[in-house]
């Protein structure tokens, strides 16, 4: 729990809130645990904003006669997407250590696709080759001057949005 109050993720919260999730530790693929909420009493009670996700139909027009490809994750994706005090409120899970709530998006709500989707088009928007489906991230190029002039771009464009 620590890691993610030092990392600025979630605080602790002492006054009383109108939801208290569950939470949930998850193994990832590389042994280490990710904290994430039950919201599933919470879900019920969102308005989900409905960001059109892209087709693998336009991922392959959009790469079509492409001949080099960088493929990235937005590797803290969801962690770049900070709350609204508000929607933190709303976050709040119980543990053995006390009471938390997320400061971040947290994995889990109906509308973190949605909105990290949204997010990332705006960010990126502009970048020639690139296409992006939530945190995964695909550039492509016909020529490695182009290519590589488009990685750069998009690692500038994502420095500058803390993306």
């Amino acid at each position: 729990m620590e890691f993610y109050v030092v990392m600025e993720v979630i605080e602790k919260i002492l006054q009383p809130t109108d939801w208290v999730n569950a939470v949930v530790v998850i193994e990832k693929p590389d042994k280490s645990l990710r904290v994430c909420i039950d919201p599933h009493d919470l879900n019920k009670a969102i308005k989900r904003p409905h960001h059109p996700m892209p087709t693998f139909d336009e991922a392959i027009l959009r790469h079509a006669g492409a001949k080099l490809f960088t493929k990235s994750d937005a590797r803290h994706g969801y962690c770049s997407l900070v709350l609204d005090e508000e929607s933190s409120q709303l976050t709040t899970f119980n543990t053995p250590y006390g009471r938390y709530k997320f400061k971040r998006m947290p994995f889990g709500l109906i509308s973190a696709q949605d909105e990290i989707q949204r997010r990332m088009e705006e960010a990126f928007e502009g970048i020639q080759g690139f296409f992006v489906i939530v945190d995964d991230i695909i550039i492509s190029r016909k020529t490695v001057e182009e290519h590589d002039a488009n990685v750069r771009s998009a690692l500038i464009r994502a420095h500058e949005k803390g993306v």
